[in-house]
């Protein structure tokens, strides 16, 4: 049997809609491992495809948003995975956004807490840093236009950005009195508010 990009494409569509669950998907990449009869070439994307359904332990989650990155890897070559996944891969981007602003580099801490508006499906995203208390990253962000409505903001985890808005994980090392505009097609706007710094 011979294993094609459509075929690992077929089951990231069976389980984005229920057909088949993370069982299957690891017991599938189990045997195509070690057998003989199954084989796919020399296409290291689906080496790769392979190896981390196999490997969910060390490498990334079998969770629906990473099967459409797998699904998009497997269709477009374009590898999203780390980048959705690995706090650390946006260490670099955080350091020379706050060297191109002027800001001091102040990582968060991703176990803290994030403020964050409902939906932030929608561009563009604003997000603004003031001090923040005990537990909390200072971070305030939001898409669609802002309210002062009390249940507005909810608290969410820092690190479950990395699923909901990887690509505004790169502005999080900017410093309090910081704001950032920015969307998915890779405009970013970055300014320093010094009302919200004295706050």
């Amino acid at each position: 049997m011979t294993v094609t990009r459509q075929n690992l494409i077929n089951i990231c569509d069976d389980f984005i809609i229920g057909k088949v669950d993370k069982a299957f998907i690891k017991n599938f990449a189990s045997h195509a491992l070690v057998i003989d009869a199954i084989e796919w070439g020399e296409d290291e994307i689906i080496t790769e495809t392979i190896f981390d359904w196999d490997n969910e332990d060390i490498g990334f989650e079998i969770n629906k948003i990473n099967i459409q990155l797998w699904k998009d890897r497997l269709s477009t070559g374009r590898d999203d995975l780390v980048s959705y996944n690995s706090w650390n891969s946006h260490i670099i981007s955080q350091k020379q956004i706050c060297l191109a602003h002027d800001s001091e580099w102040k990582p968060v801490n991703k176990k803290l807490k994030v403020s964050v508006s409902v939906n932030l499906d929608t561009d563009p995203v604003n997000g603004l840093r003031i001090p923040g208390e005990k537990g909390s990253t200072g971070w305030f962000i939001w898409s669609g236009d802002y309210s002062e409505r009390e249940d507005f903001f909810k608290p969410m985890c820092a690190e479950h950005l990395l699923q909901k808005r990887p690509d505004i994980v790169k502005y999080l090392g900017l410093d309090i009195g910081f704001r950032f505009l920015a969307d998915r097609s890779d405009y970013g706007e970055v300014w320093f508010d010094e009302k919200i710094a004295g706050t």
